[in-house]
Protein backbone atom coordinates (compact mmCIF):
# COMPACT_ATOMS: atom_id res chain seq x y z
CA UNK A 1 0.00 0.00 0.00
CA UNK A 2 1.34 3.59 -0.72
CA UNK A 3 1.70 6.01 1.77
CA UNK A 4 2.66 9.96 2.39
CA UNK A 5 4.06 11.80 5.35
CA UNK A 6 1.18 13.97 6.98
CA UNK A 7 1.75 16.80 9.45
CA UNK A 8 -1.60 18.13 10.91
CA UNK A 9 -0.28 21.24 12.84
CA UNK A 10 -2.12 23.78 14.62
CA UNK A 11 -0.15 26.95 16.69
CA UNK A 12 -1.34 25.20 20.19
CA UNK A 13 0.19 21.88 19.11
CA UNK A 14 1.22 19.03 16.56
CA UNK A 15 -2.21 17.34 15.64
CA UNK A 16 -0.37 14.41 13.77
CA UNK A 17 2.49 13.80 12.32
CA UNK A 18 3.06 10.33 10.43
CA UNK A 19 2.88 7.90 7.67
CA UNK A 20 -1.29 8.02 6.04
CA UNK A 21 -2.25 6.01 3.36
CA UNK A 22 -5.39 9.04 2.33
CA UNK A 23 -6.60 12.14 3.27
CA UNK A 24 -9.75 13.44 2.74
CA UNK A 25 -9.99 17.68 3.34
CA UNK A 26 -12.55 20.07 3.70
CA UNK A 27 -11.42 22.93 1.62
CA UNK A 28 -12.84 26.33 0.25
CA UNK A 29 -15.23 25.27 -2.11
CA UNK A 30 -16.10 21.40 -0.89
CA UNK A 31 -13.86 18.51 -0.06
CA UNK A 32 -10.76 16.83 -1.30
CA UNK A 33 -9.12 13.57 -1.58
CA UNK A 34 -5.26 12.77 -1.49
CA UNK A 35 -3.72 9.54 -1.86
CA UNK A 36 0.23 8.89 -2.27
CA UNK A 37 2.10 10.41 -4.89
CA UNK A 38 -0.87 12.88 -5.86
CA UNK A 39 0.52 16.22 -7.91
CA UNK A 40 2.56 18.75 -6.15
CA UNK A 41 -0.91 21.25 -4.75
CA UNK A 42 -2.16 24.19 -2.87
CA UNK A 43 -5.39 24.72 -1.22
CA UNK A 44 -7.29 26.82 1.15
CA UNK A 45 -9.07 25.07 3.98
CA UNK A 46 -12.47 25.82 5.44
CA UNK A 47 -13.68 24.63 8.94
CA UNK A 48 -14.39 20.97 8.99
CA UNK A 49 -13.93 17.34 9.31
CA UNK A 50 -10.19 15.72 8.02
CA UNK A 51 -10.68 11.97 7.70
CA UNK A 52 -7.65 10.21 7.37
CA UNK A 53 -6.51 6.47 6.97
CA UNK A 54 -3.13 5.40 8.45
CA UNK A 55 -1.13 2.11 6.77
CA UNK A 56 -3.08 0.16 9.57
CA UNK A 57 -6.38 0.71 8.31
CA UNK A 58 -7.19 2.41 10.87
CA UNK A 59 -9.19 5.90 10.45
CA UNK A 60 -8.71 8.94 12.02
CA UNK A 61 -10.80 11.94 12.38
CA UNK A 62 -10.49 15.52 13.36
CA UNK A 63 -11.57 19.19 13.45
CA UNK A 64 -10.17 21.65 11.83
CA UNK A 65 -10.59 25.44 11.25
CA UNK A 66 -9.42 27.16 8.70
CA UNK A 67 -5.82 26.50 7.08
CA UNK A 68 -3.84 25.82 4.08
CA UNK A 69 -2.96 21.90 2.88
CA UNK A 70 -0.02 21.73 1.23
CA UNK A 71 1.90 18.42 -0.98
CA UNK A 72 4.52 17.87 -2.48
CA UNK A 73 6.46 14.94 -3.36
CA UNK A 74 4.94 12.95 -0.84
CA UNK A 75 5.27 14.97 1.74
CA UNK A 76 1.72 16.67 2.80
CA UNK A 77 0.99 19.40 5.62
CA UNK A 78 -2.07 20.82 6.88
CA UNK A 79 -1.50 24.03 8.88
CA UNK A 80 -4.79 25.20 10.59
CA UNK A 81 -5.88 27.69 13.28
CA UNK A 82 -7.01 24.48 14.88
CA UNK A 83 -7.07 21.05 14.94
CA UNK A 84 -8.70 19.10 17.59
CA UNK A 85 -10.00 15.51 18.22
CA UNK A 86 -14.22 15.23 18.11
CA UNK A 87 -13.70 13.70 21.43
CA UNK A 88 -12.56 16.96 22.77
CA UNK A 89 -14.88 18.72 21.11
CA UNK A 90 -17.27 19.96 23.98
CA UNK A 91 -14.22 20.80 26.11
CA UNK A 92 -12.67 22.85 23.62
CA UNK A 93 -15.73 24.77 22.87
CA UNK A 94 -16.20 25.47 26.57
CA UNK A 95 -12.85 26.47 26.83
CA UNK A 96 -13.49 29.04 23.82
CA UNK A 97 -16.65 30.40 25.12
CA UNK A 98 -14.76 31.18 28.75
CA UNK A 99 -12.46 33.07 26.69
CA UNK A 100 -14.69 35.02 24.40
CA UNK A 101 -16.36 35.93 27.86
CA UNK A 102 -13.44 36.77 29.39
CA UNK A 103 -11.98 39.02 26.33
CA UNK A 104 -15.50 40.57 26.81
CA UNK A 105 -15.05 41.41 29.88
CA UNK A 106 -11.87 42.92 29.51
CA UNK A 107 -13.33 45.19 26.53
CA UNK A 108 -16.13 46.26 28.64
CA UNK A 109 -13.80 47.90 31.18
CA UNK A 110 -12.00 48.94 28.55
CA UNK A 111 -15.01 51.32 27.54
CA UNK A 112 -15.84 51.65 31.09
CA UNK A 113 -12.21 53.01 31.90
CA UNK A 114 -12.34 55.11 28.73
CA UNK A 115 -15.53 57.55 29.28
CA UNK A 116 -13.87 57.67 32.94
CA UNK A 117 -11.25 59.16 31.46
CA UNK A 118 -13.34 60.95 29.21
CA UNK A 119 -15.16 62.68 32.15
CA UNK A 120 -12.44 63.75 33.94
CA UNK A 121 -10.70 65.18 31.04
CA UNK A 122 -14.07 67.16 30.59
CA UNK A 123 -14.12 68.37 34.24
CA UNK A 124 -10.43 69.16 33.90
CA UNK A 125 -11.01 71.87 30.83
CA UNK A 126 -14.46 73.01 32.40
CA UNK A 127 -12.81 74.18 35.28
CA UNK A 128 -10.16 75.84 33.35
CA UNK A 129 -12.53 77.86 31.29
CA UNK A 130 -13.75 80.10 34.13
CA UNK A 131 -10.40 81.03 35.25
CA UNK A 132 -9.60 81.60 32.01
CA UNK A 133 -12.30 83.93 31.43
CA UNK A 134 -11.66 85.75 34.69
CA UNK A 135 -8.21 86.48 34.29
CA UNK A 136 -9.33 88.08 30.50
CA UNK A 137 -11.88 90.30 32.42
CA UNK A 138 -9.84 90.67 34.53
CA UNK A 139 -7.17 92.22 32.34
CA UNK A 140 -9.77 94.54 30.33
CA UNK A 141 -10.33 96.35 33.61
CA UNK A 142 -7.18 97.06 34.48
CA UNK A 143 -6.75 98.85 30.62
Amino acid sequence: MNTFHLEILSPERPFYKGDCVSVVLPISDGMIGVMANHPAMTAVLGDGTVNFTLPSGEKKTCIISKGMFDISKNDARLLCESAIDPDEWDSEMERRREYEERIEEEERKARVDFMKTQIAIAKAVNTLKPNNRNQSAAKRVDI
